[in-house]
């Protein structure tokens, strides 16, 4: 029996061949595997990405313009103490451009359940800058202490006017102490010197006088004055005072009432989204009813002026989103999991050219991108441009 000496040589190498074709083609499907599972992952969190952001922008935009009582003062100038809610537009949405980068989107809303429904002053009612208090007002209680308000004085005929915006202090069921209105009077204001909100000067902020006939009152509760935008490594897209946010985030702001605007005033809404892109839809054709019913036309020039703001009925937008997750390079370093000539365009155009990711600078090419758009009709904005039945002015 010849006995046995174990591998040779040649075995030996045979086998290592073996192996290393196995370890091979075992790398080759890991590698595979991992590509595929990087762009399932990078896909799947840019269609979540994507669609929170277009989700969470709907649901204000629904919002936007409640509290505004009558379309002919869409545009007044809202002036008040406050320094951080004076000398804006009272609109229910604005689009803000930056030149090569992403738009912003800014809302404004109420929080009051009678928002809606404006109230005037009782018969044989006025009222100056001088008072302390306001009495006698028709649906008086619908406001509730602390509420923010918006007197529009209305100059009727297409003409423009400021808006001074107060606080209500107290209402009759609650209100001590000297200043209170003899019973049976709707009490709704104690007029005083207030470093935030109300003052006694003129036009700090009311006027030297408030039209019996013609002034209607607001009710914006809280108020929600809101800001979206996309914040980028750098902030190119002027997020104001932002800064320290993950690169490619969608941010949000509710302006702050008792202090400047700063890093901690934003919010992450969600990530992975490095563009925002909106347009204003007018209806410039109002079908002989004067009634908006359809979009005529798109575009990110915002109203100028009254007659503008009254066309206003649908919010277009659109976000582009890209991929958590970086594909893995070429050899030579470079990245084609997206071309470099690619456009990503939507209903209103061609978004910019993505730029790189940071803080890595990951080559933009080695992400995939999706867009994601929707268009929102201002329902608050076409009710207010039904037929004003109380208004006593001509339109």
């Amino acid at each position: 029996m010849r006995p046995s000496l174990g591998f040779g040589l040649i075995e030996i190498m045979v086998a290592i061949v073996i192996s290393l074709l196995a370890s091979l083609a075992i790398y080759q499907t890991f590698s595979t595997s991992e590509g595929f599972r990087r762009s399932t992952l990078g896909s799947g969190n840019a269609q979540s990405s994507g669609g929170i952001a277009i989700m969470q922008i709907q649901k204000d935009l629904e919002r936007s313009g409640y509290g505004i009582g009558s379309s002919r003062a869409l545009n007044c100038n809202v002036v008040s103490q406050n320094a951080n809610y004076t000398n804006f537009p009272l609109v229910p949405v604005r689009i803000t451009s930056v030149a090569g980068g992403s738009d912003q989107i800014s809302l404004l809303y109420s929080t009051s359940p009678a928002g809606g429904m404006p109230a005037l002053f009782g018969e044989g009612t006025t009222h100056t800058n001088n008072d302390d208090q306001f009495v006698n007002i028709l649906l008086a209680s619908q406001f509730q202490t602390d509420d923010l308000v918006v007197a529009w004085p209305d100059p009727g005929k297409q003409a423009q006017t400021a808006c001074p915006l107060f606080q209500i202090t107290c209402t009759s069921a609650d209100c001590v102490g000297a200043g209170t209105p003899a019973a049976g009077k709707d009490f709704l204001l104690r007029h005083t010197a207030n470093a935030l909100w109300n003052g006694t000067a003129v036009n700090q902020p009311f006027p030297a006088s408030l039209p019996m006939n013609t002034t209607r009152l607001f009710n914006f509760g809280t108020m929600v004055r809101r800001s979206y935008c996309v914040y980028l490594a750098g902030n190119p897209n002027q997020c104001a005072q932002a800064s320290n946010k993950t690169d490619g985030s969608l941010l949000s702001m509710d302006v702050p009432k008792d202090k400047a605007v700063d890093e901690s005033s934003w919010t992450t809404t969600t990530e992975n989204v490095i563009q925002l892109k909106a347009q204003y839809g007018l209806d410039t054709n109002t079908d002989g009813d004067n009634i908006p019913n359809n979009v005529s036309s798109w575009t990110n020039t915002t109203p100028a002026n009254l007659q503008g703001w009254q066309r206003l009925i649908a919010i277009r937008y659109a976000v582009l989103v890209r991929g958590n997750y970086p594909e893995k390079p070429n050899r030579d370093g470079s990245c084609n999991a997206t071309a470099a000539d690619a456009k990503f365009s939507w209903a209103g155009g061609d978004f910019n050219q993505p730029t790189n990711a940071q803080p890595s600078d990951t080559s933009w090419q080695c992400y995939r991108y999706s867009v994601h758009e929707t268009v929102v009709p201002l329902r608050n904005q076409r009710l207010i441009n039904q037929p004003n039945l109380i208004s006593t002015s001509a339109p």
